[in-house]
């Protein structure tokens, strides 16, 4: 028996050793340090805030397997890859003698829903550059279901289109908004980008009247709704999130009740289903990687463009490069990138490759065109 303990203590101080230092709250969160270092200061503070994720998740799944006996179950860890920052104190930051950034913070880590805490939402959209969104739902005679939607991301502190803007497309009938609406990401995205958002949210409602026998005995109506949505990143067209729902509600008027469906039907649509989407998809950038659609002019040859994807694949925060397309001496990637678009493009403009110059000429959301010459 005290062989067996000889044995295990050393086991046990090597276990509790390489755990990261941190504290958990009374409602089950983690207080923890990290470290952030970047091109700059909001490139450092993003990679901070990612740091203190990674940390914050490792000490809660150790913390849920130790008691199996300190086996780690991989099954666990595949299930709980997402968590976000609640909020976060900046302990220090400077700049280096290389023109680098390191920023150092305490944060709050959590793995619990963060759709209805408005202040982990704040740091999330921040981390995301405060993208801004388009609403643009087709509803016959009214607008029902998308003023419902406005102003539930309104209050949720989503920058948004102005409605103004929206309304007036949508009084021009114009093809391509119908194509929009019933779910084309390319015609979305193209409106998207050309009225200055990053990502847009589309759809169409269907209203009707429905039978009901005991609200007809009492004089009412029975208006019912249903609506499809999704939520497409213009930069690149690709969907994000998508979801559909149904809503009914009772009036003496056939279309107060038809409208009143409506209205339910969009804030049903975001409260239970289509925000949580849209969080899940920005918590799962911020955490492991934006994917950036770049592309490439004047590759020359099929090795140059091997070559180029190798170089790409050692820069710092490149998770992955995926190849799409190469023809026509344009090289068409896919980058699974740890920070924002901008830092990506300050890391990679001006650096030579093969003796030529990789420039950054265009660059929106997500999106960046870059030239080798």
């Amino acid at each position: 028996m005290k062989h067996k303990i000889a044995i295990f203590l050393p086991l046990l101080l090597i276990v509790l050793f390489s755990i990261p230092l941190c504290a958990e709250t009374s409602a089950g969160d983690i207080i923890v340090e990290s470290d952030g270092f970047g091109l700059s200061k909001k490139d450092a503070l993003l990679k901070a805030k990612r740091e203190a994720v990674e940390i914050g998740i490792g000490t809660i799944l150790y913390s849920q397997t130790e008691i199996k006996n300190f086996e780690l179950q991989k099954d666990v860890i595949l299930t709980k890859t997402v968590g976000s920052v609640k909020k976060y104190d900046i302990l220090h930051q400077e700049k280096k003698s290389d023109n680098t950034f390191h920023v150092k913070i305490q944060a709050v880590v959590s793995l619990a829903d963060i759709k209805a805490d408005l202040a982990a939402l704040k740091i999330l959209l921040e981390s995301m550059d405060k993208p801004r969104m388009m609403v643009l739902i087709r509803e016959k005679n009214a607008r029902n279901s998308e003023s419902a939607i406005i102003d539930y991301l309104t209050k949720k502190g989503v920058e948004l289109v102005d409605p103004a803007v929206v309304a007036s497309l949508m009084n021009k009938n114009d093809r391509l908004i119908k194509r929009a609406a019933e779910g084309d990401p390319a015609a979305a995205s193209q409106i998207g980008t050309s009225n200055g958002a990053e990502y847009i949210l589309v759809g169409k409602v269907i209203k009707s009247t429905g039978e009901n026998a005991l609200l007809k005995e009492s004089g009412l109506v029975s208006g019912q709704a249903s609506i499809t949505a999704k939520v497409v990143n213009c930069s690149n067209g690709k969907i994000i999130a998508s979801k559909s729902t149904n809503s009914a509600a009772a009036h003496i008027s056939e279309k107060t009740a038809r409208n009143l469906a409506a209205e339910k039907a969009g804030k049903k649509l975001m409260d239970q289903q289509l925000f949580e989407a849209i969080v899940t998809s920005f918590q799962d950038m911020v955490n492991n990687g934006m994917p950036l659609d770049v592309t490439i002019k004047q590759v020359s040859n099929f090795q140059t463009q091997k070559a180029l994807r190798q170089t790409l694949g050692n820069f710092s925060g490149v998770v992955s490069v995926t190849k799409r397309s190469f023809g026509n001496g344009r090289l068409k990637l896919t980058i699974l990138y740890k920070g924002s678009a901008d830092s990506f493009c300050e890391m990679v403009d001006g650096n030579i490759f093969r003796g030529k110059k990789l420039s950054v000429i265009d660059s929106a959301g997500s999106r960046v065109v870059i030239l080798l010459k």
